[in-house]
């Protein structure tokens, strides 16, 4: 004979079987969402390791350019010092040329002063006839006109000077008027007929005029 089934065994077994069912379901979810916990941590751990990576370089190129820096410095400081010593080093050969000519005026042959002919070698003060290469903005002369004989050469007091490396026609003119001689660049220029996109070369004799003479 078949036992009569209990029904609160079986109300018992399907609850049983009801929770296992949903703690099969909690511990299933509990493991996916474990798993993007661990992807998501393993991104993080990512994203720090190349964040470091990247303060690293910007440090490194930050040490690159303070030490730029400080070359560039250091460089200007050095290009300040060789002007300085430059600027006092042509303030002294203008001095000493200047004292080497005794102040004496030295008149030119009145042939010198028509036939224009090499500068002398040295830095004596000379007083001669200057002929300016420069354009004249007066009109030509009448070639068959006796009234109106062209004017002879303006003569300047005045130094030569021997253009030496770096030389600049600023830099001369400073040197001159910290010897004495009140001259500009313009004047210089002028007397040379030179531009302000004239460029100097070692060994060009130049004339200084000496203003007011």
């Amino acid at each position: 004979m078949l036992r009569a089934q209990d029904p609160g065994a079986a109300q018992d077994a399907e609850a049983a079987r009801e929770k296992l069912l949903k703690a099969q379901d909690e511990l299933a979810n509990i493991q996916a969402n474990s798993e993007s916990t661990r992807t998501a941590v393993d991104g993080v751990k990512t994203d720090v390791t190349t964040l470091q990576q990247s303060v690293t370089a910007l440090q490194n190129e930050n040490a690159t350019l303070k030490q730029q820096l400080a070359d560039l410095h250091a460089a200007f400081d050095q290009y300040k010092a060789d002007q300085a010593r430059e600027r006092q080093q042509l303030i002294s050969n203008v001095a000493d040329m200047i004292a080497a000519g005794g102040g004496k005026a030295v008149k030119k042959k009145k042939s010198d002063a028509e036939t224009p002919g090499p500068a002398p070698a040295s830095s004596t003060e000379v007083h001669t006839s200057l002929t300016s290469t420069a354009p004249s903005l007066a009109p030509p002369p009448d070639p068959g006109s006796t009234d109106n004989p062209p004017p002879a050469p303006k003569k300047q007091h005045g130094f030569y000077y021997t253009v030496v490396k770096g030389d600049t026609i600023p830099n001369i003119a400073a040197a001159y008027r910290d010897a004495g001689v009140k001259v500009t660049s313009t004047q210089i220029r002028k007397a040379n007929g030179l531009t302000p996109d004239s460029v100097l070369t070692p060994g060009q004799k130049i004339f200084i005029p000496k203003p007011g003479t």
